[in-house]
C-alpha cells in the first residue's frame, strides 16, 4: 500500500451558520438603532395663560342640578281624580288650578244648606217686620237670627270642604312629573317629598336651579365666592360650556358615612335647558392674580420639575419653578406663554435629544 493512500484527507468546511447568526445579530442591530433614532409622533400644546385680574381657581368639586323650591303636591281629602289640568313640562303660576277631585255629594249638601239659608233669611226679613208692628216677641227673632247665623257658618265650612277638593299651586314653577291619573283615587301624602304616597304632581321653581355638591374640603371655601359651572349636557354648547355662578350655602350638617358638608352653588347665568338632576362640575375662584399667570396641567410636569418641549426638532427637558396648585394644574414660571409643549403618553419612555414629528391634532 502506497504512502498517499495512509494519510487521511482533511477537508475545512466555512462556518455557514456563524456567518448567518452574525448577520442576523447586525441587522437586529441597525433595526433597533433605526427604531431609537427615527423621529416620534408627538402632539403640541401650549401652556395655559391666567391673564392678570383673571380668578384663580381654587377647588373644584361634582355635583347634581337640584330646586331649591320644590314640592310633591298631594291632596288634602281622600278622592278620586276628576279633571287634571297638567302634565309633565307644564309651566304653571302660583294659585293655578291642577286638579280636581270628585265632589259631586259636597255640591249637593252645599247647595241644600244655600237653598235653606235663602229660606231662612226670608223667615228673618218677615219676623223683623212683625218685631216692628208688635207681633213677634224678641225670643222669637232671636232664634230667626240665630238660624241665619248657623247656615252661613255651615255653608262657610262646605266651601271650605269644595276647595280641599281643588289642587292649587303653591309657587310659579314646572310639573316634573305626573303621578296620578284621572280616575285614580288619591290621599293626602303621610310624608314629604318624594315618599309622598299617592300624591298627584311634582312641582319645581326652574329659576330656582343651584347645584349640589358633597364636599370634604370646605376650609377652601368661603360663602358668597364666586364659581364657574360647567354642566355636562351643555358641553357642546357654545352659550352654555361655562356659566358663573356664586356660593350661596354651607349647610351647617355634615353626612356620617361620607363625612362631607353640603354645598350649594346658585346660577348666576341662566340657560333655558337646565332641568333638575344633570350633573355638573363647579369650579370655586379665589382672588384674582396680580400677573399673568402660566398654568400647566399635572400630567404635563415630569417629576423633578421639568417639563418636555420641542427645540429645534427635538425633544428636550427644560426645569421650571412650581408657584402652587390649583384644580387645573400647576402655577409654573420658567417657561414662554408660547413654548411648544410635547404632549408624552405615561406609558411613552422618552429620551432627551429624540426627533421629534408634530402630529396633527
Amino acid at each position: 500500500m502506497s504512502e498517499a493512500r495512509t494519510k487521511p484527507v482533511i477537508r475545512k468546511r466555512f462556518p455557514w451558520g456563524w456567518a448567518v447568526l452574525m448577520v442576523l445579530g447586525v441587522v437586529a442591530l441597525v433595526a433597533t438603532w433605526a427604531q431609537r433614532t427615527a423621529p416620534v409622533s408627538l402632539s403640541v400644546t401650549r401652556p395655559t395663560v391666567l391673564k392678570a385680574g383673571a380668578r384663580n381657581p381654587v377647588h373644584a368639586a361634582s355635583g347634581y342640578l337640584v330646586a331649591r323650591h320644590r314640592a310633591t303636591l298631594s291632596s288634602k281629602v281622600l278622592g278620586r281624580v276628576a279633571w287634571l289640568g297638567a302634565e309633565e313640562g307644564s309651566r304653571v303660576v302660583k294659585g293655578q288650578v291642577l286638579a280636581r277631585l270628585e265632589a259631586t255629594d259636597l255640591e249637593a249638601g252645599r247647595l241644600q244648606t244655600a237653598a235653606n239659608l235663602g229660606q231662612a233669611e226670608l223667615d228673618l226679613q218677615r219676623g223683623e217686620a212683625l218685631a216692628r208692628e208688635g207681633v213677634l216677641d224678641r225670643a222669637s227673632l232671636d232664634r230667626l237670627r240665630s238660624s241665619v247665623t248657623v247656615l252661613k257658618a255651615q255653608l262657610a265650612h262646605q266651601d271650605a270642604l269644595l276647595e280641599n277638593m281643588v289642587l292649587r299651586a303653591p309657587f310659579t314653577g314646572t310639573v316634573t312629573q305626573k303621578l296620578s291619573e284621572v280616575g285614580e283615587t288619591v290621599a293626602p301624602g303621610s310624608a314629604g317629598g318624594a315618599n309622598a304616597i299617592n300624591a298627584i304632581l311634582v312641582l319645581a321653581d326652574f329659576d330656582s336651579l343651584e347645584v349640589e355638591v358633597s364636599e370634604g374640603g370646605i376650609a377652601k371655601l368661603r360663602k358668597g365666592m364666586p364659581a364657574e359651572i360647567r354642566v355636562d349636557a351643555l358641553e357642546n354648547d357654545p352659550k352654555g360650556q361655562v356659566l358663573r355662578g356664586m356660593l350661596r350655602e354651607i349647610y351647617p350638617t355634615s353626612n356620617r358615612q361620607k363625612a362631607v358638608v353640603t354645598v350649594r352653588v346658585a346660577f348666576q347665568d341662566r340657560h333655558p335647558l337646565l332641568v333638575p338632576d344633570m350633573g355638573a362640575k363647579v369650579t370655586f375662584l379665589g382672588d384674582p392674580v396680580a400677573k399673568d399667570q402660566l398654568l400647566l396641567g399635572r400630567e404635563q410636569v415630569v417629576k423633578g420639575g421639568s417639563v418636555w418641549v420641542l427645540q429645534e426638532g427635538r425633544a428636550a427637558q427644560k426645569p421650571v419653578k412650581i408657584l402652587g396648585e390649583n384644580p387645573l394644574g400647576y402655577a409654573v414660571e420658567g417657561l414662554a406663554p408660547d413654548e411648544p409643549l410635547l404632549v408624552v403618553p405615561a406609558d411613552f419612555k422618552l429620551e432627551p435629544g429624540r426627533a421629534v414629528k408634530v402630529k396633527e391634532r
